[in-house]
């Protein structure tokens, strides 16, 4: 049973370096995931050989890191590349500007797995997490995370089958978490799959579900559904921001523990009303409730 800010199941948090991503809402601050290295990213210079402008990208990440840390949120970065060699480049230049964990985000296990092996080679495993295990990983590609011992990964409860928040839910029960367990992944966190924005409270019940019934770390991505919604551009930037700011909320407050937001540069567009939400939702916890809550929180940070 659902209780208004508070699950009865147990909830699992896990560490990645200093970002802990999971628990009760209130209890750790909610994980705004920013991307890097996207189809228009101005940044990007060339996608097959991962060239790119190192100042812009740096310039993008400090702000982010900046925001995130007079907030007291939390920050992952999402770096997403279609080659595995600019995508080992990237990830490499990402760990070296900011302390946060990142998302090997290739667009297939060609480009994801090469990548990840690289990322053990050079030592940034520990701060590495696969995106993703999914419908299409095959038995090939789990023995071989095995082999490189990758210790974090995003399972993704995406399929033509998988539409409804129940069939999410059965698929990660049935299968998703039996692959991950078979790749020896330490660390999971379930996306709940956005097919389109006015599909997304399907993820939020899919949240629910999964909070409700496992006690596992989960979140989705909204951004692309939200930057593609034509209407709210006739009003303006302001009104844009303000489009996507409340969606990303609506995320938040359905109990995610981490919302990939989009592009690094909306930042500011988004996490300070993403704090807010994260500082009541701890007040509540900690005042109401009686139950402890990180040290690390917006609630003293914002207020």
């Amino acid at each position: 049973m659902f209780i208004m800010l508070n699950f009865e199941k147990e909830q699992k948090t896990i560490e990645i370096g200093t970002t802990r991503i999971g628990g009760q809402p209130g209890e750790n601050p909610v994980v705004m995931v920013a991307t890097v290295f996207y189809a228009n990213h101005a940044a990007l210079l060339d996608e097959k050989k991962g060239e790119f402008d190192k100042k812009l990208v740096e310039q993008e990440l400090n702000e982010y890191s900046e925001i995130i840390e007079e907030t007291g949120m939390q920050g992952i970065v999402d770096v997403v590349g279609g080659y595995s060699d600019a995508l080992l480049k990237e990830c490499e230049y990402v760990a070296d500007v900011v302390d946060y964990p990142f998302l090997v985000d290739g667009l297939n296990d060609a480009s994801r797995i090469p990548a990840m092996e690289g990322l053990k080679e050079i030592g940034l495993l520990d701060r590495a997490i696969l995106n993703s295990i999914d419908n299409a990983t095959s038995e090939e590609s789990l023995n071989k995370l095995k082999e490189i011992g990758v210790k974090h990964a995003v399972l993704l409860t995406f399929g033509n089958r998988y539409i409804f928040p129940q069939q999410k839910l059965d698929f990660l029960k049935n299968e998703l978490i039996a692959k991950a367990q078979r790749a020896n992944i330490e660390n999971i966190m379930i996306d709940t799959a956005v097919l389109d924005l006015p599909s997304i409270a399907i993820n939020v019940e899919t949240t629910r579900l999964v909070k409700s019934e496992l006690g596992l770390p989960v979140g989705f991505a909204p951004a692309n559904a939200i930057y593609g919604w034509d209407f709210v551009k006739k009003y303006g930037d302001s009104a844009r921001c303000g489009g996507i700011a409340s969606l990303m909320a609506y995320c938040v407050n359905a109990g995610s523990d981490f919302v990939l937001f989009g592009p690094v540069k909306f930042a500011k567009c988004i996490i300070p009303a993403m704090s807010l939400i994260s500082g009541i939702n701890s007040y509540y916890r900690k005042r109401i409730l009686r139950k402890k809550i990180s040290e690390r929180t917006p609630l003293k940070h914002i207020f």
